[in-house]
């Protein structure tokens, strides 16, 4: 046979079914490799059907905080815009552990409503958090809002947006803005 033939090989008869093996193992991690590739760009072009949009929001408007026990209950409304859903308003609800200083942790549901049918609602997620200068009046506030549900031109729209913003308790006033990627 060619492959134990030593006059063909060139190699001692020892030596042959070494180089066979080595040529085996590298012909499969080839094969292995490329199946792999393959795979990977098939489920990339598979997987890439869902939009992102990159999303910013601006928002500034009036809050309300009393303190029960140690229990924060939160309300806001403002005024602003966001990309995809116009100029508008936000909502939101929420409580707090004002037990927890100097940084409060809060959580709870909102929404930004924008112009026509365009609105995401979303669920401000544990790790939030409001912390608050020496006098406990001015906090700045961020965290993480779980995009729970979008309509109109953000139909279907899901992620975790990230916000910051200040919160003056003496003026009863906030400013929020909202960043992230979102898919569709």
């Amino acid at each position: 046979m060619f492959l134990n033939d030593p006059k063909r090989t060139g190699l001692p008869r020892g030596e042959q079914g070494k180089e066979r093996h080595v040529r085996i193992s590298r012909v499969v991690w080839v094969v292995a490799g490329a199946v792999v590739a393959l795979a990977l760009t098939a489920s990339t072009a598979l997987g890439s059907s869902a939009k992102v949009v990159v999303f910013a929001a601006s928002y500034s408007g009036t809050a309300t905080v009393t303190v029960n026990d140690s229990i924060a209950t939160i309300s806001a409304t403002g005024t602003g815009k966001g990309t995809k859903l116009g100029s508008g308003k936000i909502t939101g609800n929420g409580t707090g552990d004002s037990s927890v200083q100097p940084c409060v942790p809060f959580t709870g549901p909102g929404a930004m409503i924008g112009t026509g049918k365009n609105k995401l609602t979303f669920k401000v997620v544990t790790g939030s958090t409001a912390c608050g200068d020496e006098a406990g009046q001015v906090f700045s506030v961020s965290g993480k809002a779980l995009v729970v549900k979008g309509t109109g031109t953000l139909a279907k729209a899901k992620g975790t947006l990230k916000f910051t913003g200040v919160y003056d308790r003496g003026a009863g006033t906030f400013t929020v803005k909202f960043k992230g990627n979102l898919t569709q």
